[in-house]
């Protein structure tokens, strides 16, 4: 048997397959081994006990991915089956998971002006969302990067007393500040410079410049948790590299932007996906200070309150809609949410179809490593 996989390896390898092709197959011509020298009994009692660990560690394993895969994906499943139903087969109980009769006119009603105005929403989303995550991860990486780095003689109690600060904006309800934050938008003003001149503060309620203010002062969002992980992943960065930079004559920025950022990539990354995802997705503070119906995630949830009448005044547009949709239907008013939940998604499924690698490594490493 050694023999024989001995000759396969050299087989393979003259066929020109790549070293981790070979050790694969090794493994196989290993699995069956182990399954020849059980039958003939040549295997010590260690050995089997050791195998039959391993085997249920991993039964276990897939078990809980599964079950997790089916939790997660079994909403999105259930939404696809509403959203692509005919609306004359929106009724019926034959089909579970796979619609009786495909139709579109649920997405296609959706991205009309009366209901999502989808693209111009969607490109309003994209473009607030993507400042919102530049602003919130430039000012959580030079706070993280600050409470890294300069925790040294008198700096490391304030750095301590900051540091909690910040966890305290974790564990504090967004609700609890409420008043506070509209209160201070609502006549914003800055050390008393603004009413001095003009006598009255700036109104920034509904304005997209409240949030990137929050944003760019590290109060957007879930700031304090970026500002967490950015912490750690730089804390296990190797010191000796910004020491050299600082010999050289960098300052503190220099050494950040040059040093800090490119090593700390992965984190970086981790944070930007989250940044993006809450932001995209954020109700609370668009309600509270923007309010705008172009934001896609503010729309939805306006929707979700009374569906009937934007489903009834974008049927009318269509005479094929007029003849299929009863807005009054209580079957028709979930199959358009669904649809509208799916294009409001469906951004970030694709988006994440591309970063999940990079996200899912710089997850991972953050913390590992360093000095």
């Amino acid at each position: 048997l050694f023999q024989r996989g001995y000759s396969i390896m050299t087989k393979t390898k003259r066929k020109g397959l790549s070293r981790k092709e070979r050790m694969a197959m090794a493994q196989t011509t290993a699995g069956i081994s182990f399954w020849v020298d059980l039958r003939k009994g040549r295997l010590s009692r260690y050995t089997i006990q050791k195998r039959v660990k391993k085997t249920i560690a991993s039964l276990f394993r897939y078990i809980i991915l599964i079950s997790l895969g089916f939790v997660i994906l079994t909403p999105l499943l259930k939404l696809a089956k509403d959203a692509f139903t005919d609306p004359s087969a929106l009724a019926s109980k034959s089909s579970v998971w796979i619609p009786q009769k495909i139709s579109t006119i649920f997405f296609d009603m959706s991205m009309t002006k009366m209901v999502l105005n989808y693209w111009p929403s969607l490109v309003y989303t994209l473009a607030t969302t993507a400042v919102l995550t530049f602003f919130q991860v430039l000012s959580t990486g030079l706070a993280a990067y600050s409470f890294a780095r300069l925790n040294k003689g008198k700096m490391k109690i304030v750095s301590k007393i900051l540091f909690a600060m910040v966890v305290f904006t974790i564990v504090v309800p967004s609700d609890c500040i409420m008043l506070a934050q509209f209160s201070t938008f609502r006549s914003f003003d800055l050390f008393g410079i603004i009413k001095a001149l003009t006598g009255s503060g700036i109104n920034m309620t509904k304005n997209m410049a409240s949030m990137i203010v929050l944003a760019a002062t590290g109060m957007g969002v879930k700031s304090g948790l970026y500002i967490y992980i950015l912490r750690q992943g730089i804390r296990g960065l190797p010191y000796s590299i910004e020491e050299a930079a600082f010999v050289d004559g960098a300052g503190f920025l220099r050494t950040f932007f040059q040093i800090v950022v490119p090593s700390a990539s992965g984190s970086i990354l981790t944070v930007s996906v989250l940044s993006f995802l809450w932001n995209y997705t954020d109700v609370y503070y668009n309600s509270l200070l923007n309010q705008n119906t172009l934001q896609l995630a503010y729309n939805y949830h306006q929707l979700q309150g009374n569906i009937r009448w934007p489903i009834g005044n974008a049927a009318k547009m269509h005479a094929t809609w007029l003849s299929l949709i009863n807005a009054e239907n209580p079957y028709v008013q979930n199959a358009s949410i669904s649809a509208c939940a799916l294009l409001v998604v469906l951004p970030l499924l694709i988006m994440y179809c591309f970063v999940q690698k990079r996200f899912v490594q710089g997850a991972a490493r953050s913390g590992l490593g360093g000095d």
